[in-house]
């Protein structure tokens, strides 16, 4: 994309505003985790009630990411969504979040073995500790960490009816996306 994707403007509003305005409207606490050094441009870009937390490590991908937010957050309970997806519907977050109760998480399955890892609800424990073994393990990949956590998937008509277009899964990764989305964003309630 060029920049930042995060603070990549569409509508006039970076990206990672939208996500956190959503989550903002259904969590009662929005950590956004940013690259090393990015803490203040967010901030600046954002503003309002959001808190930063900043990589350690390079290299990591977005589970550095992950693992500073589970390590700032408060709940036992955390939503995760990446910052380059402006369509994410709340009803999505809240099916997510009754679906965790008493499990180590809830995930979004959009196809027969196609899962939303960075878009589940989450035990912030038990995902912190999953990490942990994925990333000392050399692992990079977000869904390494489902082993030995208990699980429950938002999948099939279930899913459809709270986003029949799985807009909320649409990232934004190349300025033809991007174009796309501005188009998107007139029909986005």
């Amino acid at each position: 994309m060029g920049a930042d994707k995060g603070l990549v403007e569409l509508g006039g509003s970076p990206l990672v505003s939208y996500v956190a305005n959503t989550l903002a409207a259904v969590a009662d606490e929005v950590v956004i985790s940013v690259g090393k050094g990015r803490r203040r441009e967010y901030s600046d870009a954002l503003g309002g009630d959001f808190r930063f937390v900043e990589d350690e490590h390079e290299g990591v991908g977005p589970l550095e990411g992950l693992v500073r937010g589970m390590s700032e957050a408060r709940g036992e309970y955390v939503l995760v969504s990446p910052c380059d997806t402006p369509f994410l519907r709340r009803e999505v977050c809240w099916a997510l979040s009754r679906l965790t109760k008493d499990r180590d998480g809830a995930v979004p399955k959009t196809g027969a073995n196609h899962f939303e890892p960075l878009h589940g609800a989450y035990r912030r424990s038990a995902l912190a500790e999953a990490l942990e073994k994925v990333i000392s393990g050399g692992g990079r990949a977000p869904i390494q960490a489902f082993e030995g956590l208990d699980l429950v998937f938002l999948e099939g008509n279930s899913l459809l009816e709270l986003d029949p277009e799985l807009v909320s899964f649409w990232n934004i990764n190349t300025p033809e996306d991007l174009r796309k989305a501005e188009v998107q964003l007139s029909r986005f309630p």
